[in-house]
């Protein structure tokens, strides 16, 4: 009986443990902690997934301070949604989201790397800009008509 016991929690610490190398699972307790406990709390989390962060404490307090007083400025927060991933042989993998407030959205970029077993932070960016991209897309030099044929 002990050793069927000890096989299943083996089996379950080794499956937490996988699970916890996916990129999926530090972007997922990054918007938990958004939602939950607000955008500095999220952003001290998926920073720390990064030892190499700990160097730039004062760019992480000036986008911390940035983004708590824009969130402030565009209402309420109803979501987000995943617009873009990118990766590369599994060990860079880029992610744009669409984060949904009351008056505009706005764009997060996160950037995770996987040098050997964990998925860390590389880069994070935020942005407004999707309304003005989405129009550049729109302008007739773009449209599939108007490209040159190869």
């Amino acid at each position: 009986m002990k050793t069927k016991l000890l096989i299943f929690i083996i089996c379950i610490s080794t499956s937490t443990l996988l699970a916890q190398n996916k990129p999926e699972d530090v972007l997922d307790k990054f918007f938990r902690t958004y939602e939950t406990e607000g955008s500095d709390k999220a952003l001290d989390y998926i920073f720390s997934t990064n030892k190499w962060m700990s160097n730039s404490k004062q760019q992480i307090d000036d986008l911390k301070s940035k983004l708590k007083r824009t969130v402030e400025l565009i209402g309420d927060y109803n979501g987000y949604e995943l617009m873009v991933k990118r990766s590369i042989k599994n060990h860079l993998e880029l992610y744009s989201f669409i984060v949904k407030y009351d008056r505009q959205p706005l764009r997060f970029s996160i950037l995770l790397y996987k040098p050997k077993d964990n998925w860390r932070l590389q880069n994070f960016k935020y942005d407004d800009n999707l309304d003005a991209e989405l129009e550049e897309a729109a302008t007739a030099y773009r449209l599939r008509e108007n490209l040159p044929d190869y």
